[in-house]
């Protein structure tokens, strides 16, 4: 079995409903459903589904994230922080959690994992991200990723 290619994926032809489903239905498929199907292991799933489709999106310019972003409704992003060897990312809005009441523990496996995919194809360079903050996990006013940039 082919699996779907993420540019097929991103096809959309939905001309009375549009493109854009609605936030619930994303929660419930990543925050209820996975989590309790797979358990503890849906975080490291999340993440490193994100990474891969942040890397096949082939993108050159940090700039092109940022409009894939906005125009996925993924939330707003911030680059505070870029130097060589540290990135923070800012993400204010963000579709995972954004309006939770804190559930004690950081959520946006995904977007971390979205983040460092991207930021690792555009730089040719390892990336980790590291969640340090969260609103709906943790009641902070961003869910903040630091990236860690490898060789």
């Amino acid at each position: 079995m082919e699996p779907i290619e993420l540019s097929n994926a991103l096809q959309i032809h939905r001309p009375e409903t549009g493109k854009f489903v609605g936030v619930a239905l994303y929660r419930l498929f990543r925050l209820v459903a996975m989590e309790d199907i797979l358990g503890t292991g849906a975080s490291a799933i999340s993440y490193y589904a994100g990474k891969k489709m942040g890397k096949e999106l082939h993108l050159k310019k940090l700039e092109e994230f940022l409009a894939l972003c906005d125009e996925l409704k993924i939330g707003q992003i911030e680059v505070p922080v870029m130097t060589e060897e540290r990135i923070h990312v800012d993400v204010h809005e963000c579709v995972t959690c954004s309006g939770l009441s804190p559930v004690g523990r950081a959520l946006c496996h995904f977007e971390g994992g979205l983040i460092a995919g991207a930021v690792e194809g555009i730089l040719g360079k390892h990336v980790q991200a590291h969640e340090v903050s969260c609103i709906g996990g943790l009641g902070d006013k961003t869910c903040g990723f630091d990236l860690e940039i490898g060789s």
